[in-house]
């Protein structure tokens, strides 16, 4: 396995708002056979035959700056903690430097959104020494994604450990439940199925809406098959509706869709009985 980090993509406008894809590492970390084993091979070659099916997978979180609040949304890999190594052996995480670069200071963030509690949607939660690493911020996540992964025996439980209880432990962390009011136009959304508690991020300003979606894709061949999920959904068909849902309802408002593995955004068009994305047109004036 080998993670490289790309060049990072252009920015999107929500309105007031700016999305800020940041991109901490790419690579063919898990292939389509691999991410889909219950595909038979007749019917998964033909969908990875279309245009962009083989593109790599990427980790990225976002920044949603604009209108007087700055919001992170996911903070990828991190580094190691403690002095144990990072999550890939070989691969050193940049992505704070990646934030600053775009003019981002931990100070300056106000909101740290956790779509969910996987490990690479967590790491820069916290500094090597366990500090919060957005010392303003208040922390985000669900309240039953923070149930699921505290109790019982789970996989990411250390990682968890290292970048969510330490936030708890500040008094930090907000635990959210339903539909939850961020700042004005920016709210998530339960969508749940890939974890138990796993959010989306709507953002709706100056006449267009967009959504960060973690996890709801991982791969562009569910774009085109939203009913199938991936292996590494904890359950498949609650993924598929949720999925289905939150494409429905871009798709109806030629939204704009962002999701955490794909190397690409774009507005969401019905094709089929699935979707595609094309590049987003210029945004319309804002209010």
């Amino acid at each position: 396995m080998s993670l490289h980090i790309p060049p990072q993509p252009a920015s999107v406008a929500v309105g007031r708002r700016t999305v800020v894809p940041l991109i901490d590492a790419a690579g063919q970390v898990l292939p389509p056979e691999r991410l889909f084993p219950d595909l038979p091979p007749e019917e998964l070659t033909p969908l990875l035959a279309a245009g962009g099916m083989r593109e790599p997978m990427v980790v990225t979180g976002f920044a949603v700056l604009g209108a007087g609040t700055t919001i992170l949304v996911d903070t990828c890999l991190g580094g190691g903690k403690q002095g144990r190594k990072g999550p890939f052996p070989g691969f050193t995480s940049r992505w704070m430097t990646t934030l600053e670069e775009a003019g981002i200071e931990p100070d300056s963030v106000d909101v740290v959104v956790n779509t969910h509690l996987h490990h690479d949607h967590i790491g820069w939660n916290t500094t090597e020494d366990l500090k919060p690493a957005f010392p303003r911020a208040r922390y985000l996540l669900a309240e039953a994604e923070y149930e699921h992964f505290t109790t019982g025996r789970v996989r990411h439980a250390d990682r968890v450990g290292e970048c969510v209880l330490p936030l708890r432990d500040a008094g930090l962390l907000d635990l959210v439940a339903g539909i939850h009011e961020i700042d004005e136009g920016v709210r998530l959304l339960p969508a749940p199925g890939h974890t138990p508690g796993h959010l989306v991020v709507e953002i709706t300003d100056g006449g267009r809406t967009a959504v960060i979606a973690g996890d709801l894709v991982h791969h562009p061949l569910q774009l085109a098959r939203p009913d199938v999920s991936s292996s590494l959904c904890d359950d498949p068909a609650l993924a598929a509706r949720s999925r289905r849902r939150v494409l429905d309802d871009l798709a109806d408002r030629s939204g704009i869709f962002l999701a955490a593995h794909l190397a690409r955004s774009g507005t969401v068009h019905r094709q089929g009985t699935g979707f595609l994305l094309r590049a987003p047109q210029a945004a319309p004036p804002s209010a």
